[in-house]
């Protein structure tokens, strides 16, 4: 069985504070992007996972399924790395969800979606988004998971070349004792209410489909603990045309939106060459 798995970034990401379970709620919109990890999978006596990196979240994801099933098999996983690690992308994350999709699957375990669900949020705080949708409001610490719907839309994404821990991050913005906007709640776009969602209660969203609109909201709290040169990219993508450009997870990967294809296929033409990776993508609906 092959199989893709998707990136995503976070067109907002507002950090509210640490629970008392040491894990930090937030509230973000999730949105998947044509950007995979690429993950083979086929039945076997032992569990072996073929990687040229450290892939130990595939490992906990098969280990989780193993243990929760009584299950006696093995899976061999082959993985080919597309996505940057540790770069706010949550390729990590993908693969976990994929992992789950695939067990789902090989192993005869006919679990719904919520009951996948239900064991990513034990695996990892991404890992119910993509399995939820391509596009979601976020909140908890990402085990509560809403689809919404936004437009196609056409990015570029840069990063820097460095790798960022989530650990470190959080712990550097806790130190920052930043304000929180609330962005997130300005981007949904169905027309449901989202009472009970984290800390979106009350709030009725509103029908959003414009992607200028999309762009001038972007927001990510992480982005009081980058390096300068995150700011630099930001501004060059909006030098060249972006409709605006923000960080995605954590960091240091940054996105920029652009109203058509033709305007980001000229920005890439012009970026390509300056930073260790720059990839041409659009979002996933």
């Amino acid at each position: 069985m092959q199989l893709k798995s998707y990136a995503k970034i976070n067109l907002s990401l507002d950090v509210l504070g640490k629970r008392e379970d040491s894990f930090h709620e937030i509230n973000s919109v999730m949105q998947k992007i044509d950007l995979y990890d690429e993950l083979s999978f086929e039945k076997s006596k032992e569990v072996i996972v073929n990687s040229q990196f450290k892939d130990d979240i595939i490992l906990k994801a098969i280990n989780k399924v193993k243990e929760l099933f009584q299950i006696e098999e093995g899976i061999t996983v082959s993985l080919k790395k597309n996505i940057p690690v540790a770069a706010g992308l949550a390729g990590g994350s993908s693969d976990a969800a994929t992992t789950l999709i695939a067990l789902n699957e090989l192993w005869n375990l006919n679990l719904t979606a919520d009951s996948l669900i239900k064991i990513a949020a034990d695996i990892g705080s991404d890992i119910p988004f993509f399995l939820s949708g391509n596009t979601c409001f976020v909140a908890g610490r990402g085990e509560i998971v809403q689809p919404i719907t936004l437009p196609e839309m056409n990015l570029i994404l840069v990063n820097p070349g460095y790798e960022l821990s989530t650990k470190q991050a959080y712990s550097d913005l806790d130190n920052k004792h930043h304000k929180t906007a609330f962005s997130s709640l300005k981007l949904l776009s169905n027309s449901k209410n989202l009472k009970g969602l984290g800390n979106s209660k009350n709030f009725q969203s509103k029908n959003s489909k414009n992607t200028k609109e999309i762009a001038q909201n972007l927001h990510n709290d992480f982005i009081h603990i980058q390096k300068d040169g995150v700011n630099q990219i930001i501004n060059k993508l909006i030098e060249n045309g972006a409709l605006n450009a923000s960080i995605t997870g954590k960091g240091p990967t940054v996105f920029g939106i652009f109203e058509t294809q033709e305007k980001a296929q000229e920005a890439y033409k012009n970026l390509k060459d300056k930073y260790p990776f720059v990839h041409l993508t659009k979002t996933i609906n």
